[in-house]
């Protein structure tokens, strides 16, 4: 993980928490705030939904959001999300230190 920023993780049965998303160079992305990462994780939700409704994609695969988390890469904080009104929230942190 980087020292500063925020990654967004996602959960594996094989591997936990792990960063799907990688810039151009393979180095795991890291945003700047957190309010970045959601409106990241936002704009994929609208798009998967987008494709449900499209007929593009099953209804059943779509992602569940709360398979993902935020991580603070400087605090350790591992932020849980939900949806309200098919809108991305934190419904709270907490942290492993």
């Amino acid at each position: 993980m980087a020292n500063n920023g925020y990654e967004i993780v996602q959960y594996s049965l094989c591997e936990g928490w792990v960063n799907n998303l990688y810039d151009g160079n393979d180095d795991p992305y890291v945003f700047t705030t957190i309010e970045e990462a959601i409106a990241e994780l936002q704009e994929e939700y609208d798009d998967w939904q987008a494709e449900i409704e499209a007929g593009e994609r099953g209804k059943d695969y779509g992602y569940d959001i709360r398979s993902f988390q935020i991580i603070c890469n400087a605090t350790g904080v591992m932020y849980e999300l939900d949806l309200i009104e098919a809108k991305v929230i934190v419904t709270h942190g907490f942290s492993f230190h």
